[in-house]
Formats: structure tokens, sequence, C-alpha cells
């Protein structure tokens, strides 16, 4: 079943290729014609997939309606690309063969990748559990765009995580074709051998295209683009450019990084770019920023938080999220090619052969192989952001062919290469020569469990940590519960609710509370009393006017008098992140108002009150972790004396209702989590009951 689930939603992408291209009188050489066409009736699909989920609709049956397309097709009689040898189809299709054995027995094994367990497919379920998207979601890569997820989406409501992990294999398993036939085009069928060899055979490519992640569709839907875009060089047909524009706009929606798609077509197509063109791009790309603007306000959540402030994702987090990718903590850059393409420490080995890239600045001295290394520039724009190895893919076959066109024509040559190649992806070998600690990578072929021989259950429970934990999870918690958890879990295995401590603003608020208690310098004990003549105020400002790059203002509680009267105001903003400063006004010491930036002379509190009240003092009850910072009432000729309060009683318990409040029941707590030992040895004091233990983990549930 997983496997026609798979082949289903992959016939729905042809269906709609070919009726497209059909439509627009393209008529491609027998051999590309299929490929190209699937590839771009992909961003097709996907589009009526996510169409569905915004109306609420996808439902099973729903799911089903693009399969159609394909029902009403026949094949038609095309011309042929030039013969590729005999002893060249012989080399790539041995090869090619033997590995895609291996590959789809991989992904038609339960799917266990971090990220694929995690969120690519958690999303999924969450979405068909709740037949469409959800605006209540907090989850970062659930605004991230998920073009491919729509893929998966149907597949997954049949077969299950091994059909979508399959839809994404039948891309690793076409994106070598692509190369060898636009290497055919060329009169270079050699070259094409080499290349589509060396991109198959890269172990990270392997391991990434048999799991449900996406950046091997990305790598293999940007070289669908350029390939259709070779062909528009040949003879510029107005009509190209709108599967050109499907697919710009299909890669930007797999991946932010994808926007080097559109940066390509446009540096190549130029002033000749057509309102079909853009409109296709469009009509894929935006939605996906439109339903970020409606969900979180702002539309490339969950970056550029600064740009479009919201309460989906705090800037601190994004700062840190940002530098870390962009040096992944390395002292320094030198070892950097040897690491993504040997030792794998950065997420997977592409490859020893790939350090012979640079001998790819030979084919400048062609045109084709300049049309080759612009491309791969473009697809490298967006690299430094993330170090990642996974981020390098979409490079890949441009370095391959860049490779393999700047070789010599020789038989021998090719065959050692492939030889090489292959020699290298297998998975004793890799074992050989990556770091102890690095490279993700296949590690076996589980023809069992691709067959069903193996129970899913009885195979992930074996193999899968993660898998271990999320049957635990469904085991004890409620279907209908939320569980805040300290760790990234299977999610497409769970089915209640979760709320990752770091993947929300929602998830972060929930940290701070349950780090107060046991954290002194967290407690508002730092008081802040500004004293003035009486007078009468509608609006009393706090301005912060230090600068500090570690510092981040909070305020745990905000307290006006008239004489021994306290005041209460009727309203209150602040700026920067005006949406949690209700917390500074609760009487709540678990909770506080933070900025969650760091401190600079332009933020500040506003407190409206009832027109003509009359206010004589201002205390300001805040946190020790906070030196740095400098308050003011504004207009207001205040004395200021900063005090110390009187410490707090046990905030255990409170803290744990406060959460609970929230909406969350249950706690899943990390054996290296600040609170995971104080919660273990006595876990009546905060207002928990211990259910089970795992290994590193503990779940509470909130009494």
């Amino acid at each position: 079943m997983k496997l026609l689930a798979a082949l289903g939603t992959l016939a729905a992408c042809w269906g709609a290729g070919r009726c497209l291209f059909d439509r627009l009188g393209l008529r491609l050489h027998r051999h590309e014609h299929d490929l190209l066409a699937t590839f771009t009736g992909a961003p097709l699909v996907s589009a009526f997939v996510f169409l569905l989920c915004a109306l609420h609709l996808a439902w099973p049956a729903a799911l089903l309606l693009p399969l159609a397309l394909s029902w009403f097709l026949r094949p038609t009689p095309r011309p042929s690309l030039p013969t590729l040898p005999r002893p060249a189809l012989y080399l790539f299709a041995t090869a090619f063969a033997f590995y895609a054995a291996i590959y789809l027995a991989n992904s038609l094994a339960p799917e266990k990748s971090p990220d694929g367990m995690a969120y690519h497919l958690g999303l999924v379920a969450h979405y068909l559990r709740n037949h469409g998207f959800d605006p209540t979601l907090a989850n970062m890569y659930g605004y991230m765009p998920q073009g491919l997820e729509m893929l998966f989406l149907p597949a997954f409501a049949f077969g299950g995580h091994s059909a979508a992990a399959t839809v994404h294999c039948a891309a690793l398993l076409a994106l070598p074709w692509l190369i060898l036939n636009y290497a055919r085009r060329l009169g270079r069928p050699w070259a094409g051998v080499a290349a589509s060899s060396l991109v198959f055979l890269s172990p990270l490519a392997g391991i990434d295209g048999v799991s449900a992640y996406n950046d091997i569709a990305l790598a293999a839907s940007a070289f669908a683009l350029f390939y259709l875009l070779e062909i528009w060089r040949e003879a510029p047909t107005p009509a190209l450019l709108i599967p050109v524009g499907l697919l710009a706009g299909f890669c930007f929606s797999l991946k932010y990084t994808g926007f080097a798609a559109a940066l390509y077509a446009i540096l190549v197509v130029r002033r000749r770019i057509t309102l079909a063109m853009a409109a296709s791009a469009a009509a894929i790309s935006l939605p996906w920023l439109a339903k970020n603007w409606l969900f979180t306000g702002n539309p490339v959540a969950p970056l550029f938080n600064a740009w479009f402030p919201n309460p989906a994702i705090h800037i601190t987090f994004e700062t840190f999220y940002r530098n870390y990718f962009h040096t992944y903590n390395l002292p320094s850059l030198l070892p950097l090619p040897w690491m993504l393409t040997v030792t794998g420490q950065l997420g997977g080995q592409l490859g020893p052969l790939f350090l012979l890239a640079p001998l790819g600045l030979l084919t400048a001295r062609t045109r084709h192989g300049r049309y080759i290394l612009l491309s791969a520039a473009c697809f490298l724009v967006p690299y430094p952001a993330n170090l990642g190895a996974r981020f390098l893919l979409p490079v890949l076959p441009f370095a391959a062919l860049a490779i393999a066109m700047a070789l010599p024509t020789s038989r021998a040559l090719i065959t050692g290469l492939v030889a090489t190649a292959a020699l290298l992806a297998w998975p004793r070998v890799i074992d050989k020569y990556r770091a102890p600690a690095g490279g993700w990578q296949i590690t076996t072929v589980p023809w069992q469990a691709a067959l069903g021989i193996v129970p899913q259950h009885t195979w992930l429970l074996a193999r899968a940590s993660e898998y271990e934990l999320a049957d635990l999870i469904n085991r004890t918690v409620p279907p209908t519960a939320t569980l805040w958890s300290t760790d990234v879990l299977a999610e497409s295995y769970i089915r209640p609710n979760v709320l990752v401590n770091y993947y929300s603003a929602k998830g972060e608020s929930i940290e701070d509370t349950l780090n107060i208690p046991l954290n002194p310098d967290l407690h508002p004990l730092w008081n802040w009393r500004f004293t003035f003549p009486p007078s009468p105020f509608t609006t009393v400002r706090v301005l912060q006017t230090a600068t500090s790059p570690t510092d981040i203002w909070s305020l745990g509680e905000a307290h006006f008098y008239a004489g021994t009267t306290e005041v209460r105001p009727v309203n209150a903003t602040a700026s920067p992140f005006p949406w949690d400063i209700h917390l500074a006004l609760d009487q709540n010491p678990t909770t506080r108002w933070r900025a969650w930036q760091s401190i600079h002379s332009r933020m500040y509190l506003d407190f409206t009150f009832p027109p003509n009240t009359n206010l004589d003092r201002v205390e300001l009850a805040a946190s020790h972790d906070q030196w740095k910072i400098d308050l003011h009432l504004d207009q207001i000729p205040a004395t200021l004396e900063k005090l110390e309060l009187q410490p707090l009683p046990d905030l255990r318990r409170q803290a744990t209702q406060t959460i609970k409040a929230r909406g969350v029941d249950y706690l899943l707590i990390g054996r290296n989590y600040p609170t995971a030992a104080d919660m273990q040895a006595d876990p009546n004091r905060w207002g928990l009951r211990l259910l089970a233990t795992r290994a590193s983990d503990a779940l509470y549930q909130i009494q």
C-alpha cells in the first residue's frame, strides 16, 4: 500500500505536468518530456493540496482528485535524444540499479530520520488530523514553506510515513536521469554518466533522499528549472517560461533557500520575463507568505522578526539560531571542505570525490560550462546562512557536471570515477573514512522492514529511541492533551499535541516560567521605586535608555499608587513585544514581560489610566538578570530608589499551575534540563505526578 500511495502521488504530478505541457504545446524529446512534466506538475499538485488545507478540506478522498488527470493521458510519439553509447549506458545502469534498490529499501522501511519523524511528517500528521492548517499551531517549522509536505500529505494519508519518504526518494531516482539527459543534449554522454553518478552516489544525497526531507527535492527541482531554461536558450518560446515560473516558485515553496532558483531564472531571462512567468512563480510561492502573514503577522516567519515584529517567534531565538548555523561554533572555516566531503561532522558526507570541485572551474572555457557555473554560483548564495552539508545539495548537480565536463572524455577514466564513487558510497567503506562523531548515512538494506515482514512497531522500537519515547507518550498521555517538552520529539508518531520548548514564543515563555522558581536572579525582587508629587495622569511611560548586547529587559510586576492605595491601569502596551505586557500586571511572580531582544535606548512601556487619575508613586519589580538597564519615567520629575524586596515563598507549585492555566497538562523533562534533578527529587513539591521515566527523560502530569 505504501508504494502504491507514493506512486499515486507521483502519477498525479505527472498527469498535471503532462496536461500543462500539452496545453502549452511543448514538444520535448521523449526521454526528457515525462521527467520534466512530473517536476512541473509537482507545484500544481502541491498548490492544490495547499488550497485544500487552507479550506480545511484535506480529507483523504479529496486528496485523490489530482490523480484523475493521469487516467486520461496517452503516450505521444516524440523524438529521441542523441543515442547513449552502450558502454556508457551499461556503466550508468549498473551503478544506478544497484543503489536504487538500496535506496528504495530504505525509503520503504519505517521512517526514522530525525527531522522526518519530528516536523516534516509531524506537520503532515497534524494537518491530516485537523483536515487543514491550524492557526494555533506553535511550531516555527510550521511557518516555513512546506511545498513538499503538501505532496507528502496524500501519500501519508494512504500509505503512512514510508510512502511520504518514497515520494522524496523519487526525486533522488529521477535526478541522475535529468543530469544524464541534459548531457546527452550537449553531446557529452560520458560526462553525463560521470556527473549523474557522482550525485546519485553521494552518501548524503542517498540518506537525505530516502528520508522525508526536502533537500533532494529542491536539488532536483532546481536542476529541472535549469534544464528548461537551457531548452529556452536554444529556442526562446514564451510558453516555456510558464513551467519555469512554476518551478522557480516551487523551489521557494520547498525551502526558503530556494529563492536562488528565482534569482537564476531572472538572470537568464532578464528583460524577456513575461507576465505569465511571474504570475506562475507568484501563484506557487506567495500563498505560503500569505499564510504566515495571516497566522503570525510575519510573512517570512520564523526569520526577519525584527522587520516584522510578531508574537510567534522571539528575536532572541532568531539571533541565536542564525548565529549558530552561520558558524556551527567552528573555530576556523579552513577545514570546511574536508568536513563537508569526507568526515561529515556537519551532517553527512557529500563524498570525497567532490574535493575535485575546483577542477570544474575549467569548464568556464565553454559556453555551457559558464551557464553551469553561473547556476552553481546562484545556488551557493544562501549557503553562508547555514553551513550544514545538506544546504549544499542543490549545488551538487552543477558541481558534478562541472567536474565531469572538465575531465577528458576517456571511457577508462569515467569508469574508474564511477566505480570509485560507488565504492566510497558503500556503508562499511564510509565508516572507514568518516569522523567518529560525524556522518549521517545509510547503514543497512532493511528489505524485511520495507516488505513488511518485520512489523513497523517492532522494527522502530529496536532502532529508534525517539520512537520508543513516542510510544511511551501515546500510552500515557491522552490524545487530546498538550505536552510541553524539553526534547525534540518524533511528533509524526505522537497523537497528543506537542509543544517543544524552543519551537515558538509560547514554548519559550513556558520555559521562562518553569526556570524562575530555582533561580533567585529571576525573582522580581529588585524594586525600582519612583516617587513624585501627586499629579493627575492618563498615561505613564517607562523609558529604558541603556544599550547592551547581552541584557534583555524584563518586568515582573508594575504597581502604581496614590498614597497607600494601589491603582490598576486599564490598558498597557510595550515596545518591543507588546503581546506579553499583561504578564507585568497579573500579580504572578512566576511570569514576567520580556523584551526578547537586547536592550536599546528606544524601549518603553506605556500604562493607561482613566482620565485625571492621581498618582504619586510607581514601583517596578524586576529581576536581577538585567544589571545594565536604565529606567526613567517620561516627562515626570521623579526620585528613584532601588530597593530589595523580601524573598518570595516557594514558587514551584505556582509555576506549574501557571503553565497548566495555559493549556499544558503534561511535561517531558530531559535529564540535563536545569529543573530535572529537583523535579525528580520531589515531584509533589512542584505539584507534579511522575508518570514514567525512560533513559534520560521523565514524564510528568501537572496535578
